[in-house]
């Protein structure tokens, strides 16, 4: 490089303040998102508001908006790690299995176990703000409903290798979907009666009943 080619002083100044002011933005939304996380686990999704999670964070309401215009965009993104954790579940849970029902008995196992694990944020994704799924976070085209399609692809290998009667993909990837899910929600809304006990004795009689219809 030669002289000429060299940032000046001023350059090199103003490039540092830059570099500087972004990151002082990333540390601030990573503050916001980690206040509105703790405030979500302390109160629900109902519970907290966006001036509270500026009065945790010691900033105005005003410098929340600059970085999410409201409730929901800011819920949206505080899901992005909690739809990551289930994606990676599901696929953690099944990539080492190469028998087709042994892996959908793995994926529907790594379900209920996410959302009993998580299940203030398994409402949100999946009850209280279904629409979530439907939508595409910042820089990504698509919708997250996508985590599910290792559901689907398991699903047409089971049916491909013979495991499975053949059958639409589709209704029967939602078929196992609804009653994984029923399962989840029973346990979260009523767990006294539904133990994790119960869960387990369900999921096993569920898990049953399904290869007997399918198989």
């Amino acid at each position: 490089m030669n002289a000429a080619s060299k940032p000046t002083r001023v350059q090199r100044l103003s490039q540092a303040s830059r570099q500087r002011r972004e990151s002082e933005k990333q540390e601030l939304r990573h503050a916001i998102l980690q206040a509105a996380s703790d405030l979500f686990v302390e109160r629900g999704y109902e519970g907290f508001s966006l001036r509270q999670v500026a009065e945790r964070i010691g900033y105005s309401p005003t410098t929340i908006y600059l970085y999410f215009a409201d409730k929901d965009s800011l819920i949206f993104a505080l899901l992005d790690d909690a739809f990551d954790q289930f994606g990676t579940a599901l696929r953690q849970a099944t990539d080492p299995i190469t028998d087709p029902l042994a892996k959908l008995e793995a994926l529907g196992r790594a379900y209920v176990r996410f959302g009993l694990t998580h299940p203030l944020h398994y409402q949100v994704m999946f009850v209280m703000r279904g629409d979530f799924l439907q939508q595409a976070r910042a820089a990504e085209t698509e919708p997250r409903i996508a985590s599910f399609r290792v559901l689907r692809d398991t699903v047409a290998y089971a049916i491909a290798s013979g495991s499975l009667r053949p059958g639409d993909v589709d209704a029967i990837s939602l078929l196992l979907w609804a009653i994984m899910h029923g399962i989840v929600s029973l346990a979260i809304s009523m767990p006294l009666i539904v133990t994790p006990e119960r869960v387990a004795e369900v999921e096993q009689d569920a898990l049953m009943l399904i290869w007997r219809g399918l198989t």
